[in-house]
Parts: C-alpha cells; structure tokens; sequence
C-alpha cells in the first residue's frame, strides 16, 4: 500500500509542477512549446551546446532533436557556429531574443521553487534531493 501511496505522491507533484511551469510559460505570450523551453534551458546552461549533448539529455534520437533545433532555428531563439574542436558537428547559442526569455522563465523557475519549497527545512530538501536522484538513477538502469 505504500508503494501505491509514494507513487501516486510522485505523479502528483510532476503533474502539478508541469502545470504551473506550463501555465506560468504560457502567459508569458510566447510561442514555444515546453520541450523548445527545455532545449533552451540546456542550451542556455551548457557551453559550448551540440545537438548530440541535447539528444544525450533529453534521451531523444538525432532526428527527434534535429526537429527541435530547426523550430528554434526558424523562430530565431537559436543560431548554429562551427564547433572550434570538432569541425563535423556546430555549437548551438543562444539569440538575444531568446536570452530575454530566458531571463523571464528563469524567473518563473525561481517562484515556483520558492512556493514548492515553502515551509520545508534545508535538511529535507537535501534528503528529498538525494531520494529523486536515486529514483532516476534506478530507472535509467537498463
């Protein structure tokens, strides 16, 4: 019965967050969906940024990512440079437009953690920390 209780627990605070970030994103007024949002974010933490550092992130084939970037492209939140140590594949960066965004969903991550956080001591987000990172790592064991 435990089990049952700490799993449906887990879904509901996925559910919810993804819903407030989707909400909060949404009214932001910008046309980007929430996994576009995610590439950014990975762009926008790791540099330099390949397509193939994403596809490893997010667990998604080439393809799959190659489809997100080129919307990136397209709506000018991203630029392809050649990659200085590797020259078969490109960097991706950042546009302004995007880095304003960003700034914006920084923003809202922030509240969010704040509000979630609310009334919880450091020791018990620490340990809630250490759980989720077991957790993830169990599951990505193949």
């Amino acid at each position: 019965m435990q089990d049952r209780k700490s799993l449906e627990g887990l879904f509901q605070l996925v559910h919810v967050l993804k819903r407030q970030l989707h909400d909060n994103i949404e009214q932001l007024d910008i046309d980007v969906a929430p996994m576009h949002v995610r590439v950014l974010k990975i762009i926008n933490k790791k540099s330099p940024c390949t397509a193939i550092d994403i596809a490893n992130f997010l667990n998604r084939d080439k393809a799959q990512v190659t489809r997100l970037l080129n919307t990136l492209i397209t709506q000018g939140l991203i630029v392809k440079e050649p990659n200085p140590e590797d020259k078969r594949s490109q960097c991706l960066r950042l546009t302004e437009e995007s880095q304003l965004i960003m700034g914006k969903i920084n923003q809202i991550d922030k509240q969010i953690y704040q509000q979630m956080t609310q009334g919880l001591a450091d020791d018990e987000l620490t340990l809630f920390q250490t759980v989720a990172q077991k957790m993830v790592a169990n599951l990505n064991t193949k």
